[in-house]
């Protein structure tokens, strides 16, 4: 028995982590929901039965029963079949899609959850969940009335084969006036749409023949004109013994069930804002398309687009301009594949089914009756180009493109999953050549997945675990050549794969998330090894920290710095210089502003890393709250031979002095390329001239050995 008493839509978040539980509140609940928590499958299974809730948030990782298991035993109880069902997980991995609809998820949602967008799916979601709820009560009431109220009739007889009687409900079904029509099984075949006639007639002949009771939905065309849906049931006149009298059959229009038929599966197969058709819509084509090319022998591809810099775009423009933007591409690609000569031979039929929107800035096509894998290229490049041309939205121009990846039936895979996880990997590929390429999957791609795959899969228990070590670089002055600090650098030391530079791993953890978790550990790290150091007289030494533009973004990041700081009872956190990179702080020149005075206000450190590669823009460097920059290492390594890199060290140095900036030269591995800068006004070096990162005991022999008091 549910015990709801609010009118508000409920929903169930079943997750082990309490941050989401918070997260959740503190978005859904001022967005008009009621919210029930769960911290595993088997309270989350009892809170629906509790409470019936509108729709449920299901994490697929969690202790005791998992999500797929939960979200199963849910999709089967009372009312489970008709609740959307969101899976979250931290990856968008094929499988784990597949099997999230295989469990009967609805759809499914990637970590980090973002919470804004997430309202408008709920809402749009729930809208969907109670058109079918309409639709299953609308179909209930039908049931009954059909028992109880009088139904059109007719009935023909074969003793007088050009006669027909209708009941006055079967002329009001066809819009006719009684007196004026006659009705004949001649006048009743013309009644009915053209393109259902052989439909119809073939259940007459089946009745007559078998002796049996056919129902069947057809057209017909009114006295107007009008196009109207009914359902008949046709059966004999007499019994199966005797001889065959005649046939009779009941009539009901249906055009009102129909029509809302429609709109439930227009609404469960395509997407709300491109029109398109959408993830389970593209799963049930993808099945047709592999028994059709399985059936004749024949080969296809599947194509997996990725919109590139869409995020960026998001985040810079705002969602609005991200939807007109999808709703832009949607339709280029569109006409791609309808207007051009060289893709309209692929898609002879169901051509708008061909393309599928999975989600977010993700597309898939599917290309049929493929005679050559370079013909799919062919298609590819048409896409590029269309889509290539500027676009207009409001006052904007907005360039972008598509990664693409390819994979062909059967060489690349035998089942859906298999094809579409392969693209899906040959895109990833394309994306870190650039924008706007495509690759063909091949089986190295799937084993540098495999690795990734099962390097993230370790990676989300590595800070749980206490894996993540830190190294440190040392700092030197450059004239005094005194050990003044230390850059602390990022390792993982994985009891399955062995100890991983960050080359390894820091760009997955960028990927899918985690490298909000693994900076939240690093600064945490170094505050805590800063009181050791304290503990040893070595309290003097600096600490720089390496930001992640996708942790420094976060809307938490600076109270997040606050808590550590108070947490490590840390009271002048001079010691600790972030360094960021150019590009983090272009992104968004006020935001970023008020953030870096935040920062700078607790008296931490800002220091530009890789200062030189970027946008180098005096504006910024003059308008925010900054200590220092990092020379890129790039111009360092040819110092003092190369002329060019030469003058730039100089520029940057001479620039830096003047708005009273210090300077910091990494990479330095040669005493030619010390003189150069003990000679020049840079205040301090790093560098394997000096030392490699080293472990905190390595660290502090070093110390030892180089401080002076």
């Amino acid at each position: 028995m549910s015990q709801r008493e609010n009118s508000l839509p409920l929903v169930l978040v079943i997750d082990d982590d309490q941050t989401v539980h918070l997260w959740a509140k503190r978005y859904l609940s001022t967005a008009g929901f009621m919210l029930i928590s769960a911290l595993n499958g088997y309270e989350g299974i009892e809170a629906f039965k509790l409470y019936l809730p509108d729709i449920v948030l299901i994490d697929i990782d969690m202790p005791g029963i998992d999500g797929f298991v939960t979200c199963s035993a849910i999709h089967e109880l009372p009312n489970g079949k008709n609740t959307p069902l969101l899976m979250v997980t931290g990856t968008e991995d094929a499988e784990r899609v597949a099997s999230s609809y295989v469990a009967g998820a609805t759809d499914f949602v990637v970590k980090p959850v973002n919470w804004k967008v997430l309202i408008h799916r709920l809402h749009y979601m729930i809208k969907a969940s109670n058109l079918l709820r309409q639709l299953e009560r609308s179909e209930t009431r039908l049931s009954k009335a059909q028992q109880l109220a009088k139904l059109g009739h007719w009935e023909w007889y074969f003793v007088d084969e050009t006669k027909m009687y209708w009941s006055d409900e079967v002329f009001i079904i066809f819009q006719l006036i009684k007196d004026d029509f006659v009705p004949t099984p001649a006048n009743f075949q013309t009644m009915i749409h053209a393109d259902d006639r052989l439909h119809v007639q073939a259940a007459f002949d089946e009745v007559i023949k078998n002796r049996t009771v056919v129902n069947i939905e057809h057209r017909i065309v009114t006295r107007t004109g009008q196009q109207r849906f009914v359902e008949q049931q046709i059966e004999m006149i007499g019994s199966p013994t005797d001889q065959l009298a005649g046939i009779t059959g009941t009539i009901q229009d249906i055009t009102e069930r129909k029509d809302h038929e429609n709109k439930i599966k227009h609404l469960a197969y395509y997407d709300e804002i491109t029109g398109l058709p959408n993830r389970t819509f593209f799963w049930e084509l993808l099945s047709s398309t592999l028994k059709l090319a399985q059936r004749n022998n024949r080969s296809f591809a599947v194509l997996f687009l990725d919109l590139d810099d869409f995020k960026g775009i998001n985040d810079s423009y705002g969602h609005h301009i991200g939807d007109l933007l999808l709703k832009e591409v949607s339709r280029r690609l569109s006409e791609c594949l309808r207007n051009s000569d060289v893709t309209s031979r692929y898609l002879y039929q169901y051509h708008d089914a061909e393309i599928a929107r999975l989600g977010g800035d993700e597309f898939t096509v599917l290309l049929n009756e493929l005679t050559h894998p370079e013909d799919a290229a062919i298609v590819v490049e048409h896409i590029q180009k269309w889509i290539s041309e500027p676009i207009f939205l409001e006052n904007l121009q907005i360039y972008t493109g598509f990664s693409i990846g390819i994979a062909i039936y059967p060489q690349d895979g035998e089942n859906g999953e298999t094809l579409l996880r392969n693209a899906d990997i040959a895109m990833y590929h394309a994306k870190k050549m650039g924008k706007g390429h495509y690759q063909f999957f091949h089986d190295s791609m799937n084993i540098k997945a495999q690795k990734r795959r099962r390097m993230e899969k370790y990676m989300y228990q590595a800070v749980a675990n206490n894996e993540l070590r830190l190294h440190y670089q040392p700092i030197i002055g450059a004239k005094s050549g005194q050990l003044i600090g230390a850059e602390a650098l990022m390792r993982w030391e994985s009891p399955q794969l062995g100890f991983l530079p960050p080359d390894d791993f820091i760009s997955l953890a960028e990927e899918n998330g985690l490298i909000i978790k693994f900076g939240e550990w690093a600064i945490r790290e170094v505050c805590r090894q800063h009181k050791v150091w304290q503990q040893q007289n070595m309290g003097h030494l600096t600490i720089a920290v390496n930001l992640s533009g996708l942790q420094f973004n976060q809307a938490s990041f600076v109270p997040m710095v606050e808590a550590i700081l108070a947490e490590c009872e840390i009271d002048c956190p001079s010691f600790l210089i972030f360094e960021l990179t150019e590009s983090v702080i272009m992104a968004d020149t006020e935001k970023m502003f008020n953030k870096l005075w935040q920062l700078k206000s607790m008296g931490i450190k800002l220091s530009v890393d890789d200062f030189g590669t970027g946008y180098s823009s005096l504006s910024y460097l003059k308008s925010f709250p900054l200590d220092s920059l990092k020379i890129d290492r790039s111009f360092i390594e040819e110092l003092p031979h190369n002329q060019d890199d030469a003058a730039i060290v100089n520029a940057i140095l001479a620039l830096a002095n003047t708005l009273n900036l210090s300077t910091v030269a990494e990479g330095v591995e040669t005493d030619r390329q010390r003189e150069f800068l003990e000679n020049s006004t840079c205040n301090s070096i790093q560098g394997y001239l000096f030392s490699k990162p080293m472990t905190i005991d390595e660290f502090y022999t070093y110390w030892q050995s180089k401080f002076i008091e």
